[in-house]
């Protein structure tokens, strides 16, 4: 009996050390096998990382179709794309190995050597210069020139009224290189915001199709939204400043922004678009405004009020002086580009070039056309942070990442 009993010890120890022994090599398997995964998966997204850099060299010719390569030729394939999100083109690049698949997409615009700070329309006038009114960098003038000019109540008093070279303007501006690009909307998209519980993030991946979301309501508050989101209204859109917007696209006739609002929109109108006080729209960020024949059309910037990017007023316009306008207030600032198929009021601040049919300066007693009251242009102020140009002079530079989507 004691003999049985220590021979079924003996076995029952043999069995628990071959079970501990079984678990320590499964473990050291499975171990191996992870170590294994996340070194490929790291090959990968260093590869994706490589091919993204190939295909910025490639932006141009992906425009007509999507390429394929094995950049090290160690089995990872990667496929790059390029779509367009607003004013800007989207790389994307999506590297493969096996069954394990990296996604990157990415916002790019080209590096520019140098820009000018204005090109004024030669329209037989010339440009006059009131108070502080100054531009930094190459002008675009008419053959009229540049020269001090009076109001009312206000002459030249700035020391000099232009720091760079003088050029001779078109009676034309040039010509835009790129149209706003909004994804096409199908009834089996569409969602109202309603349908989205308040509070809770919305978000929508580049790689996937765009979310459509319409508000059936004039005004919109209290929402997270992120990424390839489409907002539109049949009429108009006000924007609270309790939103929090990041990359999405905003389509309405009428859009305006609550004062204190920050955020990264791009936004396409017909009729108006107004920055609040203090609304910051950050980089890269759009208001583009595309007009119809003989309707009024603004924008308007008002005081201390920001946007990083890119403003555009074009289409059918009116030829009434003061009938389309960007108006940027006082202590208001665009840094980037201004694209104005129209009349442009300045009395804030450009950190960039602009481009405009002419000048509209309205006070208490009278108007006056192409006059700058206090208004600064200076492209040399400009960050080489900010690529791509809206227009086909400036098209010969390499392309760079603006921002991570």
């Amino acid at each position: 009996m004691l003999k049985a009993s220590s021979l079924y010890y003996a076995i029952m120890v043999c069995v628990l050390v071959g079970i501990c022994c079984s678990a320590l090599l499964l473990m050291s398997h499975f171990s191996n096998l992870f170590a294994l995964n996340m070194e490929t998966h790291t090959e990968l997204l260093e590869n994706n990382r490589s091919a993204i850099n190939y295909y910025l060299a490639k932006v141009e010719s992906l425009k007509n179709g999507s390429e394929s390569t094995d950049l090290f030729e160690n089995g990872i394939v990667s496929h790059g794309t390029v779509s367009q999100w607003g004013l800007y083109p989207v790389l994307h690049v999506q590297s493969v190995f096996k069954k394990d698949t990296v996604s990157r997409s990415v916002l790019v615009g080209r590096k520019l050597e140098s820009r000018p700070a204005l090109y004024l329309v030669d329209n037989d006038k010339p440009l006059q210069m009131v108070g502080k009114a100054k531009i930094v960098g190459d002008a675009h003038l008419p053959k009229k020139g540049i020269k001090r000019g009076y109001i009312t109540t206000q002459s030249f008093s700035a020391f000099t009224f232009l720091e760079g070279t003088k050029y001779r303007s078109k009676n034309k501006l040039p010509e835009l290189k790129v149209a706003f690009y909004l994804p096409e909307q199908r009834n089996d998209t569409v969602h109202f915001l309603n349908e989205f519980e308040k509070g809770k993030p919305i978000s929508r991946a580049f790689e996937e199709k765009p979310l459509h979301i319409q508000v059936p309501e004039n005004q919109v508050m209290d929402r997270e939204l992120m990424g390839k989101i489409v907002l539109r209204a049949q009429d108009s859109i006000f924007i609270k400043k309790d939103n929090r917007f990041e990359d999405i696209l905003i389509d309405a006739p009428i859009v305006a922004f609550e004062k204190g609002f920050e955020g990264t929109v791009q936004v396409i109108a017909s009729q108006k678009v107004v920055l609040g006080e203090n609304v910051t729209l950050k980089y890269p960020s759009t208001i583009y405004l595309k007009g119809k024949a003989l309707e009024e059309t603004k924008v308007n910037l008002a005081e201390s009020s920001k946007i990083l990017g890119k403003v555009v007023m074009t289409g059918v316009l009116g030829n009434n002086k003061g009938f389309n306008v960007i108006h940027i207030d006082r202590n208001a600032q665009v840094v980037g580009e201004v694209y104005c198929e129209g009349s442009t009021d300045l009395k804030g601040e450009i950190l960039g070039t602009l481009y405009t049919d002419n000048f509209y300066l309205r006070t208490k007693a009278s108007s006056y056309e192409n006059y700058i009251a206090e208004g600064v242009i200076d492209s040399k102020a400009l960050s080489d942070i900010f690529l791509g140009s809206i227009v086909n002079d400036n098209d010969n530079g390499t392309y760079g990442i603006i921002k991570t989507l």
